[in-house]
């Protein structure tokens, strides 16, 4: 192989390396109740509609996340994708009237129908155009 066979070679495995043979999107939204609080606890997840991929995105302070395949944030395929949010919950331990610990309680923050893919209701067409996801949530009742 000459230099310049090599050098072309390396060119085109960089080009393809940097810009990945799938069509990924960088996939980022925000969780709120129906009066507009963020939900702050908790991460979303996504899977496909083939059920063979599943990614998630934790949420922040502000209800915000991106969804990711090895870490938050580094994007999805597109397509069409079911949704849930697990964990949002808060807990804290119970203590009697000296101070030993009972237990502890666990307080349910969301409507939890949003906890399961079958039973949530979020369903999202992801693609470059439709990337941006707001997802509005019930609390318990």
């Amino acid at each position: 192989m000459t230099k310049l066979n090599k050098f072309l070679f390396f060119v085109a495995f960089a080009i393809l390396f940097t810009t990945g043979c799938t069509d990924k999107v960088r996939v980022t939204g925000t969780v709120k109740y129906t009066d507009g609080e963020a939900l702050t606890q908790g991460s979303v997840f996504f899977r496909n509609a083939e059920g063979t991929h599943m990614f998630h995105g934790a949420l922040d302070q502000n209800g915000a996340f991106a969804l990711g395949e090895i870490r938050d944030g580094d994007g999805i395929p597109s397509g069409t994708y079911t949704a849930w949010i697990a964990g949002a919950n808060t807990s804290d331990y119970e203590q009697d009237a000296a101070g030993n610990l009972l237990g502890r309680m666990v307080s349910i923050i969301i409507d939890p129908k949003y906890e399961s893919p079958e039973t949530s209701g979020l369903s999202f067409m992801i693609d470059k155009s439709r990337h941006r996801i707001e997802i509005e949530v019930e609390r318990p009742q």
